[in-house]
């Protein structure tokens, strides 16, 4: 027999403060402590313990309310008259009352109930108050029903009583009289430490004076290129203007305006390493070439500064809660950056403020910033004597005469000076060499015209120089490496590319033997990236590397230089580079590394869909593979947001492709599928629509894309709740392809969509036609693919599924554990399939009430998918939930709280808070509440639920009319008959209209809305009679 949580958690109240009076523990918990014990003390010295719990008075003779409902039935039924009905009801009410008065008023209750559980019912009995003599024994048996109702909700409530604490502590103080003297002289100290609490508080201000802050970790964020440093670093003018953003708050917003190449993002990355040198709470890059890539980053910070980022449909309202986050945060020094600013409307409502906020951006734009109250630095070229010292300095040489030349003919511009100083030295020129060599180049290299800047014909041919003599300089498959890297940079994301991808070596160890190393291959691409690393033509971000870029100067000169056969080398290796991307390469326990890899293809797929020189990609269908690549991938991981900013990349290619073309219809119905997934049906539906008539126009109504889309459509149909649509649409589609014969009777494809519509059979109540059909397609399956085929299985899960929601509870427990051995025989016990078997079978063994079998197989799953899959996987997510159900089920209601909120945070912060399990979170952890008493709670969490799921999932939504049957019914046990009542008859009418007279959850409103208004009913004669 254990010893109640609470009995212990008060007991170490006791030993905590009794050990903190020996001088251990900080002095503000020491006071906390024994305050806490001391006001129990106090109460029990007083006599304060016999007062009747209210909440626990109410909640106990609801419950005996509701019992007597159903025994007045039943008496009805036998054919009692109403009178005697009557009669009988309230001898059972008045010794019910009675019982329940002497319950709350015996303190050893409580802790019976607490430490014996498993004997109170019958110990209830024994000390019931009795009914009168001339009771029979039909009512006798009655009113021992009765009393088994008041004992569960008895045992539910106790441990939650404020009086469980002091009647606790009274009995502990009883079973060990030794702690007497103690608490006696704990007491004394106590009174003293509090009489004496001035020269206490002088000394705690005293230690807070002389104590460094509470350090808070900075956040830094975002892809910062690294700041050149030693010899290459040039102090400039403009470095010490920019530098007064840090010691002037009021400098809130600061641009730097100049040409490509001047050096702003440079002095931008310097302002932003001395503030994180200087621990700054906030650093973050932004890269700000688009629209699309400035609230793409705003909502990744937000995520990092751990703002509630729920609300994944609408980008919007993330942004805006990551701005007003900044804007109330405590007054810290904080600096954003916005790199490449293309137009300065781009940023209107974007630009984040607040106390100690600062904002600085680049921009090669000269127009608008000072009418909004930017302080403008302009960045121009290095003066003469800044461009002679530079060179002069890192090629260490003192041909000054040379270097004036060389800085003139590059227009000191400072790129062109920083990288023909880097390709001398690097090539073991000297400056009158590195001078020879450029002059010896032809003039046909000229870069096209930028509105606003001017460039030196040699300033363009040094760039373009430093490439072509460093790929010369390399030799056979480094050579082509280099070639291939350089084309894939200028053409993808101007903010970089990860460099594990161009270097696949970052990530392998040493002795790296897996099937994946590509050895001699990856050197090659190791040794390539470090050569154009070391010329200066590529730059890494700063801190981790993980990104490679070249700069958009240099990048646009290499671009200018192509001829066609180039362009269309560049053109293969950026399209080869993202079709070679493969979250798989990962291992499925590597969340993270998964993530990572998915969000960067995304990222990369949405800058080329906003990048004019990037468009023509999309002609690949290698990129459309890459599409369709990242639409799964960001379905497999939830990560639904992300997928939806996707839609530029769709955009470009139905303007790359035509709007007709059958990739750009396929990407549309991604697209579709990712609104689908993220919650939001109306847009799925309607996109799924449009996909629909495109496909049925341009390849037919029996093409296999058309009847996909039919397919689809019908699958969006069932999510919102129009079983009706679904299930016409579903059937449609099998007559269709059984009547073309376009795929066959046999083939997977039918076999899934006749699995999908005996989903929707079981969905929509039809269990009967469900199992039908689910035993017919495993029969199917079974037949054309094997027993082992994984199809099979999941047929075989299926059918287990109907069976239990049937109430055929055996034969779905006996497949469940035919599927579990199974998936564990063919896929191996970590598989997400065998997981999932596991999961299933612990859930109808609670259904059994086979609770202690079903919790431990929760807890093994939870185990094995945290392992497996990562803790903030959606399965994971599942399993933690069920398993608080489970808990919940079995009485554990404190286990069952405490995972439930820990559940819908996770879900909450991973999936969002529309998320349909979420949602789902949300309504359990309500449910819980309730049955513990905390009725207002429970109704608060329901109405913000009913709300959430009204706007997610609309009115007529399964889950919705379920949200709106349990707040009545919440509203009904708290007292509230009258709201209640109105509630269920308007619900009611909407299960009519929606569902049907014989839907399960119709029956359960109408049984609801009568039980409702005979408590009612009987409320008012009650009164009537008083």
């Amino acid at each position: 027999m254990s010893t109640n949580r609470n009995v212990a958690n008060l007991s170490i109240v006791v030993v905590k403060t009794l050990v903190k009076m020996a001088g251990f523990g900080r002095v503000a918990d020491m006071i906390e402590g024994s305050q806490e014990c001391l006001n129990l003390l106090a109460d029990i010295k007083n006599d304060a313990l016999g007062n009747p719990n209210a909440e626990m008075i109410r909640s106990l003779n609801g419950a005996v309310k509701s019992e007597l409902d159903v025994i007045q039935d039943t008496l009805k039924h036998n054919g009692l008259g109403r009178k005697q009905v009557k009669q009988a009801a309230a001898q059972l009410a008045e010794a019910a009352r009675e019982t329940i008065k002497a319950l709350a008023e015996d303190d050893n209750a409580l802790i019976r109930a607490v430490q014996q559980p498993q004997c109170f019912a019958e110990q209830l009995r024994g000390h019931a108050a009795p009914l009168p003599d001339y009771s029979s024994d039909g009512m006798q048996a009655h009113y021992e029903t009765l009393l088994d109702r008041i004992a569960e909700e008895f045992l539910t409530l106790a441990p939650w009583s404020p009086n469980f604490d002091r009647v606790a502590l009274t009995s502990l103080l009883h079973c060990f009289p030794a702690l007497t003297d103690q608490v006696a002289q704990l007491e004394r100290t106590m009174n003293v430490r509090f009489d004496n609490v001035d020269e206490g508080q002088r000394k705690i201000i005293k230690l807070l004076e002389t104590r460094p802050a509470v350090a808070i970790k900075p956040v830094v964020f975002g892809s910062r290129p690294e700041v050149v440093t030693d010899d290459r670093f040039v102090p400039r003018g403009e470095q010490d203007k920019l530098n007064s953003v840090i010691t002037n708050p009021k400098q809130r917003r600061t641009v730097l305006v100049g040409m490509r190449g001047c050096g702003k993002t440079q002095l931008a990355s310097n302002l932003a390493q001395q503030c994180e040198d200087a621990h700054w709470s906030l650093v973050a890059w932004v890269n700000a070439s688009s629209t699309e890539s400035i609230t793409s980053d705003l909502v990744e910070l937000a995520k990092r500064l751990k703002i509630d980022t729920s609300d994944q449909p609408a980008q919007d309202v993330i942004v805006r809660r990551c701005l007003d986050h900044l804007k109330s945060a405590a007054p810290t020094d904080r600096l954003i950056v916005f790199d490449n600013v293309e137009d300065i409307n781009h940023l209107t409502g974007l630009i984040p403020s607040g106390d100690g906020v600062r904002v600085v951006a680049t921009t090669t734009k000269n127009v608008g910033w000072e009418d909004r109250a930017w302080t403008t630095i302009r960045v121009g070229m290095f003066d003469r004597n800044e461009s002679i010292n530079y060179l002069l300095t890192v090629t260490k040489s003192d041909d000054h005469d040379t270097a004036d030349v060389l800085a003139k003919r590059l227009g000191d511009l400072p790129l062109a000076i920083a990288q023909a100083a880097a390709t001398a030295r690097h090539k073991d020129l000297s400056l009158a060499r590195y001078l020879k060599r450029l002059k010896s180049r032809g003039e046909e290299l000229v870069i096209r015209p930028i509105p606003g800047d001017e460039y030196t014909v040699d300033a363009v041919k040094a760039l373009l120089m430093a490439v072509k003599d460093t790929i010369k300089g390399l030799e056979g498959n480094t050579k082509k490496t280099a070639r291939r890297q350089l084309g894939a940079l200028a053409l993808l994301a101007e903010s970089g590319v990860p460099t594990r991808w161009l270097d696949p070596t970052v990530e392998q160890l040493d002795d790296d033997e897996s099937p994946d190393t590509q050895r001699d291959t990856d050197e090659d691409a190791h040794d390539a990236l470090t050569e154009l690393i070391h010329s200066s033509i590529v730059q890494q971000t700063a801190r981790d590397r993980s990104k490679t870029t070249i700069h958009r100067l240099q990048a646009q000169v290499l671009r200018n230089s192509w001829n066609n056969n180039e362009l269309d080398d560049a053109r293969a290796a950026a399209t080869g580079l993202l079709g070679s991307v493969n979250i798989s390469r990962y291992p499925g326990n590597d969340t993270k590394a998964r993530r990572q890899e998915a969000l960067d293809l995304v990222d990369q797929l949405r800058s080329i869909g906003t990048q004019e020189h990037s468009r023509d990609l999309f002609e690949s269908p290698e990129i459309s593979k890459s599409l369709c690549q990242a639409f799964s991938y960001a379905s497999d991981l939830g990560l639904h947001y992300e997928a939806l900013t996707l839609d530029v990349a769709v955009a470009a290619l139905e303007g790359t492709r035509a709007p007709d073309h059958p990739d750009t219809l396929a990407s549309r119905n991604n697209l579709a599928g990712a609104y689908r997934e993220a919650g939001r049906l109306t847009e799925a539906i309607a996109l799924y629509e449009q996909v629909l008539t495109d496909r049925t126009r341009v390849l037919g109504e029996d093409h296999p894309d058309t009847l996909t889309s039919r397919h689809n459509l019908a699958g969006a149909y069932r999510e919102a709740g129009r079983l009706g649509q679904a299930i016409a649409l579903y059937e449609q589609v099998l007559t269709d392809r059984i009547r073309i014969r376009v795929l066959g009777e046999d083939h997977p494809d039918t076999l899934t969509l006749r699995n999908n519509l005996a989903g929707a059979y079981r969905e929509a109540g039809r269990l009967t036609e469900a199992i039908a059909l689910y035993e017919q397609v495993l029969t199917d399956h079974t037949r054309v693919l094997g027993e082992d085929h994984p199809h099979t299985l999941t047929s075989r899960h299926n059918l287990a599924g109907a069976y239990q929601e049937a109430g055929r509870l055996t034969e779905a427990i006996a497949l469940y554990e035919q599927v579990l051995t199974d998936h564990t025989r063919v896929l191996g016990e970590d598989h997400p399939h065998t997981l999932a078997s596991r999961h299933n079978l612990a859930y109808v063994y609670k259904r059994v009430g086979r609770l202690e079998e079903a919790i431990a197989l929760y807890e093994q799953v939870l185990t094995d998918r945290t392992r497996v899959l990562g803790e903030d996987h959606p399965h994971t997510l599942a399993s933690r939930h069920n398993l608080a159900g489970t808990y919940q089920e079995a009485g554990r209601l404190t286990e069952a709280i405490a995972l439930y909120e820990q559940v819908l945070t996770d879900h909450t912060r991973v999936l969002g808070e529309d998320h349909p399990h979420t949602l789902a979170s949300r309504h359990n952890l309500a449910y819980v509440y309730k049955r513990v008493g905390r009725l207002e709670e429970a109704i608060a969490l329901y109405e913000q639920l009913l709300a959430d799921s009204i706007r997610v999932l609309g009115e007529d939504h399964p889950d919705t009319l379920i949200s709106r049957n349990n707040l009545a019914g919440t509203n009904q046990v708290a007292g509230h008959l009258t709201v209640a009542i109105g509630q269920f008859e308007q619900l009611l009418a909407d299960c009519l209209r929606v569902l049907d007279t014989d839907h399960p959850l119709t029956a359960v409103v109408r049984k609801n809305l009568e039980a409702a208004k005979r408590e009612l009913e009987r409320q008012e004669d009650d009164s009537a009679a008083e």
